[in-house]
């Protein structure tokens, strides 16, 4: 159900404005606002000349296609009856984008704070999603959804274990979230600090997190792990650089590309047969809202 910022009240219609009060939200950008003061409009996440190298690189790069297929079957996994998905700190909007192709009937929202990534998300979905902006905090829902998703975002946040908190309203009983982040301090470069990390996660510290904010914890490994080792050194050549960008790791010689790509495939089969990783460049985990 949606909640009314105003007076509380909860209803399921499929409109932002209330029907007990008759109050309506903010626009920002042309997308509805649930934040006030100083946090209404974030500073752009990318510049243009970033979204346009992602996007180029989405269905190329050997990280991100492998980020994704895991994703993805978490997802079919854990939560395949989920009849809608909200990805909280949506970005550029390939995780929605790809959900749609292949979820026709799949109820979509997504939300950021950055305003250009807004505008990303409705170019690759127009109405096919509802995007909004908000913060954790200020989550218009109760008991709506069967999924959250939020990917490489809590690491950039003070208090994850508060926004992972806040998660629990906006889902119904016994949905679920599913989260990504960096992993292991000692993969840390110049990138972190350019990218805002507060923090590398370092071993089972997010499903510990996890378990605390009110979750029943069904799946947590690290992943890449075979690529730990090339991905260290990697970081340690970043660290000697002044020009490190957030695109290097992801612009290889496609002969090298193709080597990390077959090794990662190998890899998450391991982890369909039950294989967890202690180690790796990120760690994944799904969790149920526990009753």
């Amino acid at each position: 159900m949606r909640k009314c910022g105003s007076c509380g009240n909860l209803n399921n219609d499929n409109t932002w404005q209330c029907p007990s009060c008759g109050e309506k939200p903010a626009l920002i950008s042309g997308f509805p606002t649930f934040v006030s003061g100083s946090d209404v409009e974030h500073p752009r996440e990318f510049d243009e000349e970033t979204y346009r190298l992602m996007a180029a690189y989405e269905k190329s790069s050997f990280y991100i296609t492998s980020r994704f297929d895991i994703m993805y079957w978490c997802f079919r996994k854990f939560f395949p009856d989920a009849q809608n998905f909200m990805d909280f700190g949506g970005g550029t909007g390939f995780w929605l984008e790809a959900l749609a192709s292949r979820h026709p009937n799949l109820e979509l929202f997504g939300s950021d704070l950055a305003v250009d990534s807004l505008h990303n998300m409705h170019r690759r979905l127009g109405d096919r999603a509802e995007i909004f902006h908000t913060d954790a905090e200020n989550l218009p829902f109760d008991k709506h959804f069967d999924v959250i998703g939020s990917f490489d975002v809590v690491e950039h946040i003070d208090d994850d274990i508060g926004v992972i908190e806040q998660f629990r309203p906006a889902l119904k009983d016994h949905g679920g979230i599913m989260l990504t982040v960096p992993q292991h301090m000692s993969l840390w470069s110049v990138l972190d600090d350019k990218t805002g990390h507060k923090r590398r996660y370092v071993n089972d510290e997010l499903a510990k997190k996890v378990s605390s904010a009110g979750f029943d914890v069904v799946f947590d490994t690290c992943f890449m792990a075979t690529l730990f080792a090339p991905q260290w050194i990697s970081r340690r050549f970043m660290n000697q650089s002044a020009d490190s960008d957030a695109s290097s790791e992801h612009a290889l010689p496609w002969p090298l590309n193709g080597i990390f790509r077959a090794a990662l495939i190998s890899e998450l089969q391991t982890i369909k047969l039950g294989m967890r990783y202690p180690f790796g460049g990120m760690r994944i985990v799904a969790a149920r809202k526990r009753i």
